[in-house]
């Protein structure tokens, strides 16, 4: 059985207009608000800032909730002239944004196809049948 972790959120800096978040856990129903009402925050304090640069690299899991809220900051992003970045992005993330026709919206061009990491739980998910396994905080897979 996998249990995933809560949403962890950390703010790597911000310099000439963009802002790096790192996420890592889940990015789902239970933990969705938490990265808005943060990057509100965020964005709130830093006016400068006009790119989002949101490091996806340990994000365990998503569901549409987490969709949801990725599409709402593209949204807010482009709103005030900006942008939003999604860098580090796993396997996982860019089979949900394929599967649910919204990689090239929140991705952009074919060279930003190609994941910019690879996570070994992605080479692990992809053999173990466990691929399709997210939680819904729970602590059961569902």
């Amino acid at each position: 059985m996998s249990v995933y972790a809560a949403l962890n959120i950390t703010t790597a800096g911000a310099s000439d207009g963009v802002l790096t978040v790192r996420i890592a856990g889940a990015l789902d129903y239970d933990t969705s608000t938490h990265l808005t009402d943060y990057v509100g925050r965020a964005l709130d304090e830093h006016h400068e800032v006009r790119v989002l640069r949101l490091d996806c690299a340990g994000l365990e899991c998503i569901d549409s909730m987490g969709l949801s809220v990725l599409l709402g900051l593209r949204r807010r992003l482009d709103l005030a002239g900006g942008g939003l970045r999604l860098v580090g992005r796993p396997l996982r993330l860019d089979r949900m944004l394929t599967v649910t026709g919204t990689f090239e919206h929140l991705v952009g061009d074919a060279e930003s196809s190609v994941p910019e990491e690879a996570s070994a739980g992605d080479a692990e998910a992809s053999h173990d049948g466990n691929a399709h396994a997210v939680t819904d905080g729970s602590s059961q897979p569902r």
